[in-house]
């Protein structure tokens, strides 16, 4: 039930980028016609960031709470650092995300920060059953969350993180 490493911290960054983009992106206003959503936020928001100056990026940073701007600093440096396979693979997980409906999106949202919160050693316990639960068919998922393992190997804000996440987030 175990996923590599390499694959677990890209999940979590690509959740991470999500947040981070939603922080340093332009009015949707100025989307262009022929980008769906998704595609126009991350391209203005990580894109746009490349392209300011290293001024303008410090004014735009100067806006944020600075533990918020250094973490911003930080992701956008690992994005940058990442394999342009690696990149579109984010780009496509985030274009899924833009595509729920606001409250489902708030949901992921909370789910992830509730997941940042859950102590270090369960982290990867419960990131392998999201998993593991967003491969299987919806029939599946709710008969494995439905049983008493299920139940038994995860507490109530997990079986919550890992219900919704793997709802909201399928593959």
């Amino acid at each position: 039930m175990t996923c590599s490493s390499g694959r677990s911290a890209l999940l979590r960054f690509g959740f991470a980028l999500l947040l981070a983009a939603a922080a340093v992106a332009p009015a949707r206003s100025q989307q262009e016609p022929d980008k769906s959503p998704g595609q126009q936020l991350l391209e203005n928001s990580i894109d746009r960031w490349n392209r300011m100056s290293p001024e303008e990026r410090e004014r735009q940073l100067a806006k944020l709470p600075p533990d918020r701007a250094a973490l911003i600093r930080q992701r956008i440096r690992r994005y940058n650092q990442m394999h342009p396979v690696e990149q579109q693979a984010l780009r496509e997980r985030y274009q899924t995300f833009s595509q729920l409906p606001l409250d489902r999106q708030q949901i992921v949202r909370d789910r992830l920060r509730e997941f940042r919160q859950l102590p270090e050693a369960r982290r990867p316990i419960v990131h392998a059953e999201v998993e593991q639960m967003r491969l299987l068919p919806e029939a599946q998922r709710q008969a494995r969350m439905s049983g008493d393992e299920f139940r038994s190997q995860f507490s109530p804000p997990e079986q919550q993180i890992i219900r919704d996440l793997s709802t909201y987030l399928p593959r």
